[in-house]
């Protein structure tokens, strides 16, 4: 069985641009400083040899006039809506996860300074859930559980982007998730 996680936040500017807003936004100290990798390499060098992860991890790069940051570790998504905004800035702003070994699904969108689209779907922890907003593209398809909050993930042409390089950004974590960061994904190339 194949299990699938994938979480990303994205902005209609130049990386240069993105990098720089990212870095202030996320406030957590640099495990080092960021560098160019190939996008192959950059899951061996955010795990120890014991498959665990260094930290926050998450891996920035161009796709069609966005910058995209694909969250390795899941951190981004403890995150509250409310904080997405500050990074937005003035300009657009599209944070989507999933884990369908959880189920978890989350779509959050900021436009002009304030959130349009809030979801949360958790089937560990139903208080959080989460389901305000709607987005133009809801008229054909309703985003109304974890399984359409992937839907909206794998079917955003930007998040399935294949960099072959990009930025790789390590961050020591805050400690805000205990041990979630135990365990790192497996990858075969």
């Amino acid at each position: 069985m194949l299990l699938s996680v994938s979480a990303y936040v994205r902005l209609p500017l130049p990386l240069p641009i993105a990098l720089r807003r990212f870095g202030e936004w996320i406030a957590l100290p640099e495990l080092e400083p960021s560098r160019r990798v190939r996008s192959r390499d950059a899951f061996d060098l955010v795990c120890t040899e014991n498959n665990e992860w260094r930290g926050v991890a998450v891996f920035a790069h161009e796709a069609n006039g966005w910058s995209v940051f694909d969250d390795y570790t899941g951190y981004l998504g403890s995150l509250p809506a409310e904080r997405w905004i500050s990074l937005a800035g003035d300009v657009e702003l599209v944070f989507a996860g999933y884990n369908d070994s959880v189920p978890y699904g989350q779509l959050i969108v900021v436009c002009e300074g304030r959130i349009v689209r809030e979801f949360l779907h958790d089937l560990q922890d139903p208080s959080s859930n989460v389901n305000h907003g709607r987005l133009e593209l809801e008229r054909s398809k309703l985003i109304d559980d974890w399984v359409d909050a992937a839907w909206f993930v794998d079917s955003d042409e930007l998040s399935d982007e294949a960099a072959d390089e990009g930025t790789l950004l390590l961050y020591r974590s805050d400690g805000s998730l205990g041990g979630f960061f135990a365990a790192a994904p497996t990858h075969e190339d």
